[in-house]
């Protein structure tokens, strides 16, 4: 009889086959870095590329707008948004330093030679379950399409702790999920029969508690990705005949551009949500949650 396996045993199972497939991930011709972090095949249209860059340049924006003093980008891969926004210049005149922390060397390869000689900017290999910086580092942290990837709610759990950690009082923190009340996610859910579940999957009242358990406070929020039917359609050989001048992908954008900017209560709708809160304090006015890591850790 095989020998079955602990939960602890089955998260480390998944993160290694998770680093494995970011080490070897590799892509070729025009946009490849884009391709590299959206794992998109060589062949992706232009159309969709040209759509997915105006995607991570509204994310960066989001992200890290108006972003001063020292600041995280945990998970960011080969630095797509962290470099976005220091071309865009999106933090102020206080930013002092960008550091990128991924747990894949060669996207963090990727992302420190695309930065080149920027000294506003540096990278190192870590996790966000355990990230190798002290207590109250931070002044900004932003971390994309990081938690929906980990293993289990305990780890996600683990990230959401250490997220507070490292910020200081008043930090800031951007974190997304997707949606598990999308129209998408409920027609997999209730006609499909998929499982849709977390830390991948978090309904919006789900993940703002969590995040206010964690000890933040939310200030706003950002939904994307309205299309009608979820996920890269462009990828499918029926897409000439269903498809075939991108519509949903069009009224997505529309959607976004037109509908979301002046009734940001939509946001709720997309299936890929943004979330910007604040750390705050305990009732005592002490910080919370760090009696549960060492002070021993290194920047």
């Amino acid at each position: 009889m095989a020998k079955s396996c602990s939960p602890d045993e089955k998260a480390a199972h998944l993160q290694k086959k998770e680093l494995e497939f970011w080490e070897t991930l590799k892509k070729s011709g025009e946009d490849v870095e884009l391709k590299l972090a959206r794992d998109l095949p060589d062949d992706t249209p232009d159309f969709i590329l040209s759509m997915l860059s105006g995607f991570e340049k509204d994310v960066a924006e989001f992200c890290f707008a108006n972003c001063e003093g020292l600041i995280l980008d945990a998970g960011c891969g080969n630095g797509n948004l962290l470099l976005k926004a220091l071309s865009n210049g999106c933090s102020n005149d206080h930013a002092t330093r960008f550091i990128g922390m991924d747990f894949s060397r060669n996207m963090l390869n990727r992302a420190a030679l695309r930065a080149g000689n920027d000294p506003r900017a540096c990278f190192l290999q870590g996790s966000v379950s355990r990230l190798p910086f002290r207590n109250q580092t931070f002044d900004w942290l932003a971390s994309s399409g990081v938690l929906t990837c980990l293993s289990s709610v305990q780890e996600a759990a683990e990230a959401m702790r250490e997220f507070y950690r490292v910020l200081k009082p008043g930090g800031v923190l951007v974190v997304d999920f997707f949606n598990s009340i999308s129209h998408y996610t409920l027609v997999r859910r209730h006609l499909l029969r998929e499982t849709i579940e977390p830390p991948e999957y978090v309904s919006p009242s789900a993940f703002c508690k969590d995040l206010e358990k964690a000890g933040f406070q939310i200030c706003t929020f950002r939904g994307f990705d309205f299309k009608p039917i979820q996920g890269y359609l462009f990828m499918s050989s029926l897409r000439p005949l269903i498809d075939p001048f991108f519509i949903q992908e069009k009224f997505s954008c529309f959607f976004e551009s037109k509908m979301v900017s002046r009734r940001p209560e939509l946001s709720l709708l997309g299936y890929r949500v943004y979330v910007k809160c604040r750390k705050k304090r305990d009732s005592s006015g002490d910080i919370r949650g760090n009696e549960h890591f060492s002070s021993d850790s290194y920047l």
